[in-house]
């Protein structure tokens, strides 16, 4: 008899399941902004309704989305989800995949990210605010100091989801208009420049 799961292996197997294929991450993201349908999800990313169907149904069988309304739909029945919860990843979850199962988180949320600026940019709302807040940081660190950015981008995670929580109490009680908001944080390890010309001079040598 196979032991029980318990919750931690729980979620780590779920955690693989959904960085399984790029297109259920991606899927993932987008149910967990806002309600929508595997048509469409299709057509925001470019793939087939099929394909994108297929993982759809993926997630809701991991128990991360659920059917929140059904649409008739020239003859068919349009079925839109959203996510459960808020898709996040604690550092022990993180530690346990594969640096290409992390990846294929990144590139997705940055692909959002790319995405969520794009748009901003050509409707002029990036900079239509003047405290608003772009900045880069290039800086050498040792360990405790990369763990303590660690640390601080955390609180500043947690505190964004109070400043959103309670936003949306004053929103409920008052006839203020909302403003359409995107936070980002991050940081990471890059590569020694001498590394990466001498990675760029080879390809361009090849």
């Amino acid at each position: 008899m196979p032991p029980a799961k318990t919750a931690a292996s729980s979620m780590e197997t779920t955690l693989a399941a959904v960085v399984a294929h790029p297109t259920r991450a991606r899927a993932y993201l987008i149910l967990a902004e806002r309600t929508a349908s595997p048509a469409e999800i299709a057509k925001e990313i470019g793939k087939d309704v099929g394909h994108v169907g297929y993982h759809v149904r993926k997630l809701q069988q991991l128990d991360l989305i659920e059917l929140v309304d059904e649409k008739p739909v020239r003859g068919a029945v349009e079925h839109f989800y959203r996510a459960i919860e808020r898709p996040m990843v604690t550092e022990e979850e993180f530690k346990e995949q594969s640096v290409e199962e992390r990846e294929v988180w990144t590139r997705t949320v940055l692909q959002h990210h790319v995405a969520d600026v794009a748009r901003s940019m050509d409707a002029h709302t990036f900079d239509a605010r003047v405290n608003r807040v772009l900045s880069r940081i290039p800086m050498v660190v040792d360990e405790e100091g990369f763990a303590e950015l660690s640390d601080l981008h955390m609180e500043v995670w947690e505190r964004t989801l109070e400043i959103q929580a309670k936003s949306a109490g004053r929103l409920a009680r008052s006839q203020e208009e909302s403003i359409p908001t995107v936070s980002t944080t991050m940081f990471f390890e890059t590569p020694e420049r001498e590394a990466t010309e001498r990675a760029a001079a080879a390809l361009a040598a090849e």
